[in-house]
């Protein structure tokens, strides 16, 4: 019997695939909300099922996800690595150099672990993954480390001897045990061996690589006039005695009027700094796609930081990884969000990077990545957000002509669209 009230149901899913074996995968659409909004950095959809599932609405329509991307198209490909984060977003790109916008720039958050101690090495299935979708030598312009942990810092060494950087971001906390080195200094250890690499990578021009290590105040990011990336959150010292909280959380919304999609990435931040994100933000934590923290720990993604978040989608990075006697993702984690989501009426679809990995059978720790990534589409609005799993179907809009807007059904509204709307007049107040 299952036991995960949240498991969305799975349709057969592609086997892992080979080290830089070509490969088409496939993502999809469906509907979500939210409003753009932005705040200061601390320094140093459908219904679920009748039982209770959280479903993808039926429809047979697919997108490849090697098909070339519209110009103005934003992806985000939340990759299985396993026990671990790795994020893959791209910018889109309308082919004019030097116009400051849709430059059709690549950006990594997290790359999962380095297989020390029998745990999935978080480089293979990413490079599998993006072998054709991002091949070695594509420029890189933002590498981000949330913080040093091997399940997040691990597998970028992977990325820096493959790609040319151009900038990388780190906290900036060193953890120091009695009567060793720094650990940035240590080559044996996860984050030494990142420190070491960051500090000798150059960018595709051959220019050493802007390392920074610690984030400044003021510090800015530019990906392109069309996005608003903002810090909201990093720390050079440890808050609530744990190191998951110097995490760099960031949000990623899109500017121009009407549109109204954003992204929120926590790395692994816990209640502590979730509650002072809302006491900084309040409502300006509103996402359209929360990357939920800790892999799903009870730690993070308390009831008060998803009313504030409001997502319409609910991201879950984790693997098969013990911690202590549990498992994460936790099952009271999915029951706050299905709380929230009745409670406020949101709708919200919960995607697990580990939807197979335990269920019928345990997966060996080792062997769980790669067949669950979560890939994201949009255009900036909340109507064209398209989500799914890679190599999964689930419906597409394709007639920019009607209405916009999703019915309970899974399809596109059949009605026009109001002069100077998206939306016919039945959808337009609900999709302002």
């Amino acid at each position: 019997m299952d036991s995960n009230p949240f498991r969305p149901e799975r349709p057969t899913a592609p086997a892992p695939h080979p080290r830089l074996r070509l490969g088409a995968f496939v993502c999809a659409l469906l509907a979500a909300a939210t409003f753009g909004c932005i705040g200061p950095r601390h320094d140093a959809a459908g219904q679920p099922g009748a039982n209770g599932d959280l479903r993808i609405s039926g429809g047979a329509a697919t997108l490849a996800a090697s098909q070339p991307a519209a110009a103005d198209e934003l992806q985000v490909h939340f990759i299985d690595v396993g026990t671990g984060d790795c994020i893959w977003i791209h910018t889109g790109d309308d082919g004019i150099a030097g116009n400051g916008r849709l430059d059709g720039l690549n950006i990594i958050i997290d790359g999962g672990d380095n297989g020390s101690f029998g745990r999935i090495d978080g480089y293979t299935p990413a490079s599998d993954y993006l072998a054709t979708l991002l091949p070695p030598g594509t420029p890189i312009e933002c590498l981000i480390l949330t913080h040093p942990h091997s399940d997040h810092c691990g597998g970028l060494v992977g990325f820096l001897e493959d790609y040319p950087v151009r900038t990388i971001l780190d906290p900036g906390f060193d953890k120091t045990e009695p009567g060793q080195l720094p650990d940035r200094l240590r080559p044996k250890t996860a984050y030494g061996r990142f420190c070491k690499t960051a500090g000798t990578e150059v960018d595709a021009n051959g220019t050493p690589a802007t390392f920074v290590r610690g984030i400044p105040d003021g510090f800015t990011l530019n990906w392109g006039a069309e996005l608003a990336p903002k810090i909201l959150w990093s720390s050079t010292e440890i808050v609530d005695d744990d190191l998951n909280n110097v995490s760099i959380v960031l949000r990623l919304r899109f500017t121009g009027a009407g549109n109204d999609a954003a992204f929120l990435f926590t790395g692994d931040a816990e209640h502590a700094v979730e509650e002072q994100l809302i006491a900084s933000l309040g409502d300006g934590l509103k996402s359209t796609v929360l990357k939920a923290g800790h892999h799903g720990s009870n730690s993070s993604t308390t009831v008060s930081f998803l009313e504030r978040v409001r997502p319409a989608h609910v991201v879950i990075s984790s693997g098969n990884q013990p911690f202590g006697e549990v498992r994460l993702p936790r099952t009271d984690t999915f029951e706050r969000i299905r709380l929230v989501s009745e409670s406020l009426g949101l709708g919200t679809k919960l995607w697990r990077t580990d939807r197979d990995d335990k269920e019928p059978l345990l997966k060996p720790v080792g062997t769980e990545g790669g067949d669950d990534t979560v890939v994201v589409r949009t255009r900036g609005k909340a109507s064209d957000l398209r989500i799914a799993y890679a190599g999964e179907e689930t419906p597409q809009l394709v007639d920019a002509t009607r209405c916009q807007a999703l019915t309970q059904a899974g399809m596109q509204c059949k009605r026009g669209p109001k002069a100077g709307s998206t939306f016919c007049w039945q959808h337009q107040d609900a999709n302002p």
